[in-house]
């Protein structure tokens, strides 16, 4: 069953990427991260009550769950910022990158080299990162590298990468602190920090933008309802299998986000990034699983 919590989560990620990436039109991407989380908050807590309550926590449980949000605020923005700035089938395969993350800050903190496989699906994230912009080899033959980095949303987005690929670490640790376990509270808890960080950055943005509210009031509530059960769906598979199983099928909501941005936002160099996202993705595979 983890595999379909994971691979729900993957697909409506896509989905709220290209419904933030249409948002970000309308108002600025932080007013915009503040209010989706506010709405975030009640609807997330329905969810809490319908599918197993309030559980009993430690101490260490806050912790994790601080030091996770405390990421996670830095990832969001940064992630915003990006899609703002950049199209989103170019910067969101980029999230293939957080497996070299972990692989690299494993090798310092744990010793563990990665094998022969490793390596190799290190080597197919990296090239199929080049493959996002092949067209570019006219200009030189490290030019598709040269132009993606120049790319500020890039930058950005890997930092959010950066962010997320250590988080899931707290927030599983955080999940076995509930007795008994429930996913789903800490990804309220995480969404309660995260958003009064947030709110010390950009709350007087946000009540200003009361007239956005009311126009897009069903897009906010879709937004705000499909992120409640994706997180239900996400903690769960972190309860159920290793967390490297279900991130690897996290990564491929890149392939959907490809796949919408070029049908729904027409975005260019469509089959160039979608067989870059595919080479990631299987890098991803050898590299985690």
């Amino acid at each position: 069953m983890w595999f379909f919590y994971s691979l729900f989560f993957s697909v409506w990620s896509a989905f709220a990427t290209t419904l933030i990436k249409n948002l970000t039109k309308k108002i600025s991407y932080l007013p915009l991260m503040l209010i989706l989380q506010i709405f975030g908050i009640p609807l997330m807590l329905i969810l809490v009550l319908f599918s197993g309550g309030i559980p009993q926590t430690t101490q260490n449980f806050y912790l994790f769950m601080f030091a996770s949000a405390t990421l996670d605020t830095i990832a969001f923005v940064s992630f915003f910022a990006a899609i703002s700035k950049s199209e989103i089938s170019l910067v969101t395969p980029l999230a293939s990158f957080g497996p070299i993350f972990t692989a690299i800050i494993a090798i310092y903190t744990l010793k563990e080299i990665p094998n022969t496989i490793g390596v190799l699906g290190i080597f197919l994230i990296v090239f199929g990162a080049y493959l996002l912009n092949a067209a570019d080899i006219k200009q030189g033959v490290l030019a598709p590298f040269k132009n993606l980095f120049r790319n500020k949303g890039v930058l950005l987005f890997l930092l959010a990468t950066l962010m997320w690929s250590i988080t899931p670490i707290f927030q599983k640790q955080a999940i076995f602190e509930t007795s008994p376990r429930v996913p789903l509270y800490a990804s309220f808890w995480g969404l309660i920090f995260v958003t009064i960080f947030t709110s010390l950055i950009v709350l007087p943005k946000a009540l200003k933008e009361f007239s956005f509210v009311k126009n897009n009031i069903s897009k906010i509530l879709l937004y705000a309802s499909g992120s409640s059960l994706a997180q239900l769906a996400a903690y769960t598979a972190f309860s159920l299998a290793f967390v490297g199983y279900t991130t690897a099928v996290f990564r491929t909501s890149a392939l959907f986000i490809v796949i919408f941005g070029g049908i729904f936002l027409k975005e260019k160099r469509f089959k160039e990034r979608l067989l870059g996202t595919l080479v990631m993705i299987l890098g991803v595979i050898l590299l985690v699983v």
